[in-house]
């Protein structure tokens, strides 16, 4: 089914919002391994999750007492919940083969899409306020964002403003007009353009609206990304002082995450605007789903001395007990055969 039967299908009668979506895969290459490709990257979804959870748990541990790991439990939260999102999407759709949807849950997963996805973004952009912030006005830093809690308040204004451009989307797409009851989305879930595609009417002020918007969060976070950079590593470069050091370290960390994010966004967004191949296309969505959740704890983790330590002392806790168990079994054993014969 080409892309001229698709709309129109969508164009009959012009009424109120669809009741149902039809999800076509036909594009995805399921008879070509697209299956098996599927398996393989909810393996290494599975494997993220505990990952991501031990670092948040790391943060937790350590109650936060630096607001850096406030940002990286952010970070790790909507890592997550990204490649979540994304994958039982496309397992929900292919493995599954649930083709059929309510409308409604078409937009809940268009919000949940778009809400984490520029949350990753927007706790990126603050990390690095964050590090600039501390490293150029040291003073007022600790007492705005230390003393005072401002970290836990700049956290509630970027995810409300992550929330906020969530709905939007779902706002926007309820205003498109739709010519039919059931509307083909050629997508195997609810991204933004793929509903609006769907739509026979007010397509173009809502595709500039949504592009507009992610754009604007995708280029502040590059912009402040490397001005930062560049700013930091100007000024500490010649000092070998021990909180220089540790700021230069901060910063590569920081820097290393976002170009694990930026790398599958700019991947996905330029090879399949020229490389139109279905079964990589497929791989590439995929990869962009997966990479931050499992990229950036492996970062986090082996580069934060916080988090690491943390980490290692929770193994050795982990090892000391396992050790344990059998010594204490065997004097259990030892004290009941004692008091058997003590009887006898």
């Amino acid at each position: 089914m080409n892309y001229k039967d698709h709309r129109d299908m969508n164009e009959t009668v012009v009424g109120s919002l669809p009741l149902t979506v039809k999800l076509d895969v036909s594009d995805i290459p399921l008879d070509n391994g697209g299956r098996v490709i599927m398996w393989v990257f909810t393996f290494i979804m599975c494997i993220s999750i505990p990952l991501n959870a031990a670092i948040m748990a790391a943060c937790f541990y350590r109650r936060f007492n630096s607001p850096m790991l406030m940002y990286i439990a952010l970070s790790s939260l909507a890592d997550t919940l990204w490649g979540v999102v994304v994958i039982s999407s496309f397992v929900s759709g292919i493995i599954a083969r649930r083709k059929i949807i309510s409308f409604n849950e078409c937009l809940v997963q268009l919000f949940c899409i778009h809400c984490t996805g520029i949350q990753q973004f927007l706790t990126t952009w603050l990390m690095y306020v964050d590090r600039h912030w501390a490293i150029f006005w040291p003073y007022s830093y600790v007492a705005l964002m230390v003393n005072k809690g401002g970290a836990v308040k700049l956290v509630m204004v970027v995810l409300t403003i992550g929330l906020l451009l969530g709905g939007s989307f779902v706002v926007v797409s309820t205003t498109m007009v739709y010519c039919n009851s059931s509307v083909v989305v050629r997508d195997v879930l609810c991204a933004y353009s793929s509903v609006a595609m769907s739509s026979c009417g007010n397509v173009n002020p809502a595709l500039i609206y949504s592009l507009f918007f992610l754009y604007v969060v995708f280029g502040l976070t590059g912009f402040t990304a490397v001005y930062s950079t560049w700013c930091i590593v100007r000024k500490c470069r010649k000092s070998s002082t021990e909180a220089n050091l540790k700021a230069l370290h901060t910063c590569f960390t920081q820097l290393f995450a976002s170009l694990a994010q930026f790398m599958s966004l700019i991947g996905i967004t330029v090879l399949k605007r020229f490389l139109r191949i279905p079964t990589f296309d497929f791989i590439l969505v995929l990869t962009s789903a997966v990479t931050p959740a499992f990229v950036n704890p492996l970062i986090f983790g082996f580069r934060m001395q916080e988090i690491r330590s943390t980490i290692v002392l929770a193994f050795r806790k982990i090892q000391v007990i396992h050790h344990e168990k059998p010594f204490n079994l065997g004097v259990i054993a030892v004290t009941e055969n004692d008091i058997l014969e003590r009887k006898k």
